[in-house]
């Protein structure tokens, strides 16, 4: 756990000016620009007319969401150039080829 820790550290360490506090999320989140982006865009397209409808965890991710609805960061950045652009994607390491979800469901298998 402690090479993990010391690996986000240094990830935040080189990435801190994409990092910001969100005023409107509780529990001070720490949220990049790009993921804010992301969820504003994302909190525009969903309905949120029976937020009971469903279990726990699609009230709590419709509850985070409707936040993000009409906060001004959000929709400032979501206007960025940098937000609609897409991010590269790590490459795999060895020879493994990356099918994602698939390679972890194979294996258990």
């Amino acid at each position: 756990m402690a090479a993990g820790q010391l690996v986000a550290e240094k990830w935040l360490e080189k990435n801190q000016q994409e990092m910001f506090y969100c005023p409107h999320q509780p529990g001070k989140l720490m949220i990049s620009k790009n993921a804010c982006a992301k969820r504003h865009l994302q909190a525009g397209k969903e309905e949120y007319q029976d937020l009971m409808k469903g279990d726990l965890f699609n009230y709590t991710y419709k509850r985070g969401l409707a936040l993000c609805r009409d906060c001004p960061i959000g929709k400032r950045l979501a206007l960025s150039p940098a937000a609609n652009e897409p991010r590269p994607r790590r490459q795999p390491r060895g020879n493994f080829v990356n099918h994602g979800w698939k390679t972890h469901l194979q294996r258990a298998f």
